[in-house]
């Protein structure tokens, strides 16, 4: 087993952390006071091809592993929480599930809109009364016609109002209103009747809209359903099943924000430490401070090979798209989502009193990583998720 990075991916991560210090740490805060998506590193991430790096050779990607990507966007959240999200949003999620079930027609629409323009596919899950238990979910997409006819809210919908493309989980029901189970459809922004409500005040991550979506008789075609319900025994499940496959890859990403957030405070602490000095003496000559960083750079890195371990034994789709397993990536979600914020909070004290002000970064990192014990599925459904496998004697891999 090769833990080594081989140096095309060094140069990646070279290239990211250089970008970080010198592009993105310095307008993270503007993005965060002023609820602004970061557009100016949407676009040179773009220009460099860091952009839609696991798409498709077929639809005009680079087709690199999951594991690069999962590389680029540790090393942007270092600096900048939100600009490592848009790197997930562009990298796996809704794209995966398009480019694995979608049609020649959406691949190639989804490819060129993240390639040319940078756009960031959105994910329409969550609703005012489906979150963690999202099998119940109540938008629907009723038969008529040639076409269908789209009923239904989302809400803490990330990026929503952003992204032109939108991957929304719908019910299905044929022409006489019998339910046929759950699948996808892609809708663009500016779709009649598609609109947007309310946009969440959110704690962290504020750079990137959490937006209501709306959908009030919104007529799409046939050929917009980008996952049909299944057709086996458990014809309810089974579209579902390949939408999730999409959200372990999202859920991968986002352990990578959130390691990247939590190392890059816990990066800026033990500088602070080597040079602050309290008694005569530097905060890093403190055994028990020394102690504290060390046990908080060991789960770290026991984060990191939980969050690597999902990207490289991800299986094989269509179209050579890669997806995590569920259960790895929900041991990299529940793990890392917690010893990042440990980590991010540690670092902080370090601080002292400075940490406390918004003057630091520290402050917004600590707000930013508190999402991700939250946000795709929260801790404590890992953690089932996780008992699931163990009790049902799943063979692990």
């Amino acid at each position: 087993m090769d833990f080594n990075l081989t140096e095309e991916q060094t140069k990646l991560v070279v290239l990211v952390d250089r970008l970080g210090r010198e592009e993105f740490a310095p307008k993270a805060a503007r993005w965060d006071a002023n609820h602004e998506y970061p557009w100016e590193n949407v676009e040179t991430l773009r220009k460099l091809g860091l952009l839609g790096m696991t798409i498709p050779k077929k639809y005009g990607g680079p087709e690199r592993p999951l594991i690069d990507a999962i590389l680029a966007i540790e090393a942007a959240a270092k600096y900048c929480g939100v600009t490592g999200r848009v790197l997930v949003e562009t990298n796996m999620g809704a794209l995966g599930a398009v480019m694995a079930y979608g049609t020649e027609a959406q691949g190639e629409l989804v490819a060129r809109r993240i390639l040319e323009e940078g756009d960031k596919p959105a994910i329409g899950m969550t609703e005012p009364e489906a979150g963690t238990n999202l099998t119940e979910l109540r938008t629907r997409a009723d038969r008529r016609g040639e076409g269908y006819l789209l009923n239904g809210r989302k809400h803490w919908i990330t990026g929503g109002g952003i992204s032109v493309s939108n991957l929304i989980f719908v019910r299905f029901f044929d022409q006489e209103g019998r339910e046929e189970g759950i699948g996808g459809v892609l809708v663009d922004k500016g779709h009649p009747g598609f609109t947007f409500g309310r946009v969440e005040d959110a704690l962290g991550l504020r750079g990137i809209p959490e937006t209501e979506l709306i959908f009030e008789d919104c007529r799409v075609p046939a050929e917009s359903v980008v996952v049909r319900p299944g057709t086996g025994k458990r014809p309810n499940l089974e579209g579902f099943k390949k939408l999730m496959y999409g959200y372990n890859g999202q859920r991968t990403g986002a352990s990578a924000v959130a390691l990247g957030i939590a190392q890059g405070a816990h990066d800026l602490a033990v500088e602070y430490m080597k040079e602050r000095r309290t008694f005569g003496r530097t905060l890093s000559s403190y055994q028990g401070l020394q102690w504290m960083m060390a046990e908080s750079q060991t789960r770290l890195d026991a984060a990191r090979l939980l969050v690597y371990r999902s990207a490289c034994t991800a299986r094989r789709l269509p179209n050579n798209v890669m997806m995590p397993h569920i259960t790895e990536s929900s041991m990299a979600k529940a793990f890392t989502g917690h010893i990042a914020f440990e980590a991010v909070s540690e670092a902080l004290q370090m601080f002292g009193a400075a940490g406390y002000s918004n003057d630091l970064p520290v402050s917004r990192m600590l707000r930013d990583v508190r999402m991700f014990q939250i946000g795709g599925g929260t801790s404590q459904a890992q953690l089932t998720q996780i008992a699931r496998d163990i009790f049902r004697g799943a063979k692990r891999r």
